[in-house]
C-alpha cells in the first residue's frame, strides 16, 4: 500500500499574495520538505485539505491572515548585528559621559590587556554632544586597556591604549581613502575612518566562536521576528564565515543568509595581487555557491567611497568647499580587480554612496568588460548607490544590479542633510525613477545602520517620510512596487533556494500577517511585524 504524501504545513488565509503575476487569487497553500507543495483559490480549499492533511499537519486557519513571501533583504548586516550582541551597548548612551561610563563597566570585567570594543548600531547625533568621543575621554574608561568604539562600518574611536596598539601616532600616514584626526600639532586624537578604520581593526583578535555563534542564532530569530526570510551579508570575514558555517551546521540559523567576504583594498594589497588574494580565499575553500541549507558565500565585497562623512562627492560638501569625499580606488585599478574576479567566478558587490564615486565605479565596470567580454548580469552589484540618479541609464544597459536601502534615511537623515545638503539627500535612493527606467534594483535596510524592520522600510519608499521630513517625494513608489524589489527581484540576484514567490515547487519562506500590508493605512505600516514567519517550511517564528 502506497502511502500519500500529507504536508508538514497547511495555511489557510484571507489571502495569498504569491508575487506571481499572472497567478489566479490564492488563500490557501500546502507545504512539504520545505517547498510549496500546493496551492488553492477559495473554490479549491475543501480539495488541498482532503488531499494534503495528515496527522501531524501543522495548519495556521484564521480568515483574517494575510501571507507574503518572506523578504528579501540584499544588504543586511547580520553578522556585524550579531557582533554588536558582544560588544558595549553605547547606543544606550545619550551623552559622552555615559558612553564612557558603559565602556568603564565593560572594562571593568575584562583582563588587563584585552581589547573592549562596542557596538557599532548609534550615531554620535543621539548624543547631548552630536560629535563622537576621543581618545582622551575614552581614557577615562580604562588606560589598562585598549578600546574601539565602532560607530557603523566606517568610523571608529580608540583610546591611547588602543592607539597605540594599533601602531597609530603621529607619523602614521593617512591611508588612501581615509584619515586618521590629529590635533593641531599632528597627535591622533583617536576618530579614524576609513583606510584608518581598516588599519585599527586588523590588530583587534577574533571574536569567541562559541559566543558569536549564540549572537548569530539571537540575531537570526530577531531577524525572523520581523518577517525576514533571506539576507545578503555584506561584510563577513573569512574567520566569520567559518563560524556561520558551524552555526548552520548547528541549526541555529533561522533566516536564509548569502555572505559576502569582505575585502578592503588593503588586504587584496597585503595579498601581493587580487590573483594571489583570491588564491589564498580558495586556498581555505571559500569559494562563490559554497554553503548548505540557509548558508551560502555569494562573493566579495569592494569599498569604493565612504558614507555620510566621505562619500565621493561632485559638489563639495555642506560647508566644506574645498572637501569632495574619499575615494579608495583609482579607475584603473578597480577595472583590474573587477576584471579578474570576473574571469575567475566571484561576483563583487562593491560600496558607493556619492556620485563621483557612482560615475568612477560604472566607467571602471565598462573598463573589465573591454578586458573580459561581455559580463553575465549581476555579477558586478552596486551596494547603496545613493547618488545613482544621473547614471541609472549606464547601470542598466550594462546589467548592474543596485542594491538600495531607504532605511539609511531614517537612520542617517538628519546626518546626511548636515554634511550634504537638504537638496543632495532627497535625491538619494531614487526609487520612481529606478523602476521607471527598467533598473535591476532591490531593497534592504543595511541593518543594524538603518532601521529593521522590512514594512518601516516599505513606509518610507512609499511615502519618502523620515525622521527628517518628506526628503524627494516624487520618488515615491507604489506599495506592490516596493514589496516586489524587497522579494522577487532581490531573490534574482542571489538565485536558488530564493524565489521571492509563493507557487508550487517555490521554497516555503513565508511571512504571514493579521492585516494586509498593501492595504492598510500608512501610519500602521510603519510598525507591522508578522503574526508568523516561516523559512525553508520551518516555524522561525510565531508571536506569542
Amino acid at each position: 500500500m502506497v502511502t500519500k504524501p500529507t504536508a508538514d504545513l497547511l495555511v489557510l488565509a484571507g489571502a495569498v499574495h504569491t508575487m506571481e503575476a499572472a497567478s489566479a487569487p490564492v488563500t490557501a497553500l500546502a507545504v512539504r520538505d520545505g517547498m510549496i507543495a500546493a496551492v488553492a483559490g477559495p473554490d479549491g480549499v475543501s480539495d488541498l485539505l482532503a488531499t494534503w492533511r495528515g496527522p501531524k499537519t501543522v495548519i495556521f486557519d484564521e480568515p483574517g491572515l494575510v501571507v507574503l513571501p518572506a523578504f528579501v533583504d540584499t544588504h543586511n548586516h547580520l553578522m556585524l548585528t550579531a557582533c554588536d550582541v558582544l560588544g558595549v551597548p553605547v547606543s544606550e548612551a545619550r551623552d559622552i559621559s555615559q558612553l564612557v561610563g558603559l565602556v568603564r563597566e565593560r572594562a571593568e570585567r575584562t583582563p588587563p590587556g584585552q581589547w573592549v570594543v562596542s557596538g557599532a548600531a548609534w550615531h554620535e547625533l543621539q548624543l547631548a554632544e552630536r560629535r563622537l568621543p576621543t581618545a582622551t575621554e575614552l581614557d577615562g574608561a580604562t588606560t589598562d586597556h585598549p578600546v574601539l568604539v565602532l560607530r557603523g562600518g566606517h568610523n571608529g574611536v580608540l583610546n591611547t591604549a588602543g592607539l597605540r596598539a594599533a601602531g597609530i601616532d603621529r607619523n602614521t600616514p593617512d591611508m588612501p581613502g581615509g584619515f586618521i584626526a590629529r590635533d593641531p600639532a599632528g597627535h591622533p586624537t583617536g576618530w579614524v575612518q576609513g583606510g584608518g578604520l581598516v588599519l585599527a581593526r586588523s590588530v583587534l583578535p577574533p571574536l569567541p566562536e562559541e559566543g558569536l555563534a549564540a549572537g548569530l542564532a539571537q540575531t537570526a530569530a530577531r531577524y525572523a521576528a520581523h518577517g525576514l526570510g533571506t539576507v545578503r551579508d555584506p561584510a563577513v570575514t573569512p574567520q566569520e564565515w567559518r563560524t556561520y558555517v558551524k552555526a548552520q551546521a548547528a541549526g541555529q540559523l533561522s533566516v536564509r543568509s548569502h555572505a559576502m567576504i569582505f575585502s578592503p583594498r588593503e588586504a587584496i594589497e597585503a595579498a601581493g595581487s587580487i590573483d594571489a588574494y583570491l588564491d589564498s580565499l580558495e586556498e581555505e575553500g571559500i569559494k562563490p555557491g559554497i554553503g548548505d541549507g540557509l548558508l551560502r558565500l555569494w562573493g566579495l565585497k569592494f569599498v569604493l567611497d565612504g558614507g555620510v562623512e566621505a562619500a565621493a562627492l561632485e559638489q563639495p560638501y555642506a560647508g566644506r568647499p574645498d572637501y569632495h569625499g574619499e575615494l579608495k580606488w583609482s579607475r584603473d585599478d578597480l577595472a583590474h580587480a573587477l576584471a579578474t574576479c570576473v574571469r575567475r567566478g566571484w561576483p563583487v558587490g562593491t560600496h558607493v554612496m556619492g556620485d563621483r564615486g557612482i560615475a568612477l565605479l560604472l566607467d571602471a565596470i565598462r573598463d573589465a568588460s573591454e578586458q573580459v567580454g561581455p559580463i553575465p548580469a549581476g555579477r558586478l552589484v552596486i551596494e547603496h548607490g545613493g547618488l545613482i540618479g544621473d547614471r541609472i541609464a549606464d547601470a542598466v544597459a550594462m546589467g548592474v544590479h543596485v542594491t538600495a536601502q531607504q532605511a539609511l534615511l531614517d537612520g542617517l537623515g538628519q546626518a546626511l542633510i548636515g554634511a550634504w545638503g537638504r537638496e543632495r539627500t532627497a535625491a538619494l535612493f531614487p526609487w520612481r525613477k529606478l523602476v521607471d527606467s527598467g533598473a535591476w534594483v532591490s531593497a534592504g535596510t543595511d541593518h543594524p545602520i538603518g532601521p529593521l524592520n522590512p514594512m518601516r522600510a516599505i513606509h518610507g519608499m512609499t511615502t519618502r517620510e523620515t525622521p527628517a521630513g518628506v526628503l524627494g517625494p516624487e520618488q515615491a513608489i507604489s506599495r506592490a512596487e516596493a514589496l516586489r524589489l524587497y522579494t522577487v527581484t532581490g531573490a534574482r540576484l542571489l538565485g536558488a533556494p530564493a524565489t521571492g514567490t509563493l507557487v508550487p515547487g517555490a521554497p516555503a519562506d513565508l511571512a504571514i500577517y493579521s492585516t494586509d500590508p498593501l492595504t492598510c493605512p500608512d501610519a500602521e505600516l510603519f510598525g507591522l511585524t508578522p503574526a508568523a514567519t516561516v523559512v525553508a517550511g520551518r516555524l522561525a517564528y510565531r508571536s506569542s
